[in-house]
């Protein structure tokens, strides 16, 4: 059964100030979560200014950074550097909490999501891991182009394992072309239109900076706009599950639970890292 739109989440503009444009599609009034995804933020800037540049926490999540344009250098509390590039993927299991750095090279554009670890798996070992561009698998289809990061899409598995199964796939469609790809029946899935946009459907168009919410189904089928190509990620999986409480970039499931997060990040238990003020 080919999935629908059966709504459409507009993402907000947390910056736009002619070098800076970051839209966050999710948390947002209309959708807590896809799949195990709760935040999502796309952005593109020109100058060396970052997001997340400085040294800061993360707890209780997974998080995604998937490359498109540009580079950045990572540094890390657990000692982990690496330098990510066009089309690079990186993993990030935060757990009982890490501290990290993303450093531009220069003008950037790309996506950072986090999942939600399930109750049992909040204080998990912190992890790393990153892909280059060559080792994600790239499905060629007549108008499209698929590169699979995460979860099974068009019958190719992604490299990336998060704890929750997800499904993360990067997609450029050719003007006016329709894409009919395999999906994970399963799934939560949505799709957030990057750049161009989607033709009109059961809601209308759907256009850039916007998360579509697909209803249940094995495929996902989708036309692009005819005036020019669109690319777009195809986000989801299972379900979050408990509750998700939030409280900067700690994600959390009780408050007792945000308690202890907070008081490891203040006692330095989430180890150190240059810039950071104790």
């Amino acid at each position: 059964m080919n999935r629908d739109i059966s709504s459409v989440v507009s993402a907000k503009r947390i910056i736009d100030d002619g070098d800076m444009r970051l839209y966050r599609a999710l948390p947002s009034p209309g959708r807590t979560a896809v799949g195990p995804f709760v935040f999502f933020d796309h952005y593109r800037h020109q100058s060396l200014r970052g997001i997340g540049d400085k040294p800061h926490p993360h707890a209780g999540i997974e998080l995604i950074s998937y490359v498109l344009e540009g580079g950045m250098e990572h540094r890390d509390s657990m000692g982990f550097r690496d330098r990510l590039g066009p089309g690079d993927a990186q993993w990030i299991r935060a757990g009982r909490g890490i501290l990290h750095a993303e450093q531009p090279l220069g003008g950037r554009h790309g996506l950072q999501v986090w999942a939600s670890l399930p109750p049992g798996q909040k204080f998990a070992e912190p992890a790393y891991k990153s892909w280059r561009a060559a080792a994600i698998p790239q499905v060629d289809l007549p108008g499209t182009r698929i590169r699979v990061v995460a979860g099974s899409v068009a019958g190719v598995d992604g490299p990336v394992r998060l704890t929750t199964p997800a499904t993360f796939a990067h997609v450029r469609i050719d003007p006016g072309a329709t894409i009919n790809v395999a999906v994970d029946a399963d799934a939560e899935l949505g799709v957030y239109v990057l750049d161009g946009g989607l033709g009109a459907g059961s809601v209308g168009p759907v256009c850039e900076g916007s998360l579509a919410l697909l209803t249940p189904g094995d495929a996902v089928v989708l036309t692009g706009a005819t005036n020019q190509s669109t690319d777009l990620v195809i986000i989801g999986g299972a379900p979050a599950v408990g509750p998700i409480l939030f409280s900067g970039p700690f994600v959390m499931g009780t408050e007792a639970e945000m308690a202890e997060a907070k008081r490891a990040y203040a006692a330095g238990d989430m180890g150190r890292l240059e810039g950071v003020p104790f």
